[in-house]
């Protein structure tokens, strides 16, 4: 029976967490509708062995759910979870990391919500957490269900509504495949870039209000350890390819997306070339307007986090909200 799931799981270094992982995806309420995909991206510690013995111990049924692919080299998390993407077969895809776990009814509460509007492109959820970096999601982000391209592009493209990491989202697998759209590989926040362009496709969106996927803050993740050149050319690459490819569909609500991430880049001063800076700069300040231009031209000469500051990003990202 073809699975309606498939959830993939790279994995990297994660052998003090990676069997949790797996067990909460074994005891899922519906795991016979599930397939696992597990991507070994080639770290250097013993969580493989981990892995291979926990599907071993699986029995009947359930040792069906797990497959294993090894990629040839090492490739990072983008790279892993396209190599997942193009071996799953659900209708459905949902990624989950694997040093976090799903509530038992987690897959049970997605699939019947996506079932009951008929399908959908998109089916987010909250998060269970172990410190408040999730704290300002909560069951008020959306509404259940809407097919209104506009809300849906506004909503996704909003950090204070939902999070743009990729985990805990049910996404329609065809979606993917039919436009083409993977993960850039070889940048970090690559979370961030592929919600950018996920925004524009998703028409039909439902949203589960209710917190089924543990997110756990791990010391040794690798988002925790940031090589500054590759800081910059992935702030580099989100800008230049969110501004060339903005469209006529929440045009205020891309701008403040990429704004978010052309200030972050700013205020860190992760960059090696300024005339490089400068070109992004020029580029940003290429799709606003003349008065939206001066607003930014004053952030750049202000002190990060002053009063003034605040205000004139306050001014700005209110300006884009309005923008269609």
């Amino acid at each position: 029976m073809t699975p309606r799931i498939s959830i993939i799981i790279p994995i990297y270094n994660v052998e003090n967490y990676v069997e949790e992982c797996l067990q909460s995806v074994a005891y899922q309420t519906i795991a016979d509708k599930l397939e696992c995909i597990i991507v070994d991206d080639r770290g250097t510690d013993n969580s493989m062995a981990v892995v291979k013995q926990f599907c071993n111990s699986m029995q009947g049924d359930k040792q069906n759910i797990f497959k294993i692919i090894t990629r040839d080299k090492n490739g990072g998390l983008s790279a892993a979870r396209n190599s997942g993407i193009k071996e799953a077969t659900g209708e459905y895809l949902y990624f989950l990391d694997s040093d976090d776990f799903l509530l038992t009814d987690a897959m049970e509460k997605l699939l019947s919500l996506a079932d009951k509007y008929g399908g959908v492109d998109l089916l987010p959820a909250l998060y269970l957490r172990d410190d408040d970096s999730m704290g300002n999601y909560n069951k008020d982000s959306f509404c259940e269900f809407s097919d209104n391209s506009h809300d849906i592009k506004r909503a996704l493209l909003d950090i204070n509504k939902f999070s743009d990491t990729a985990a805990n989202k049910l996404i329609r697998r065809q979606l993917l495949i039919d436009n083409h759209l993977f993960f850039k590989e070889g940048i970090i926040y690559e979370d961030s870039y592929m919600t950018f362009f996920l925004a524009k496709l998703v028409k039909r969106m439902a949203y589960c209000p209710e917190r089924i996927y543990y997110y756990r803050i791990n010391p040794n993740s690798i988002t925790r350890k940031i090589d500054r050149e590759k800081e910059f050319y992935s702030f580099k690459t989100i800008i230049t390819d969110s501004c060339n490819s903005l469209d006529n569909v929440e045009n205020g609500a891309e701008k403040r997306f990429i704004l978010i991430y052309l200030l972050m880049m700013w205020n860190a001063r992760s960059y090696n070339s300024q005339d490089e800076t400068k070109d992004l700069i020029s580029l940003f300040f290429s799709k606003n307007s003349f008065l939206e231009k001066n607003i930014l031209k004053a952030l750049l000469y202000l002190k990060v986090n002053s009063f003034c500051y605040s205000k004139l990003v306050n001014v700005l990202q209110r300006m884009y909200l309005y923008e269609k």
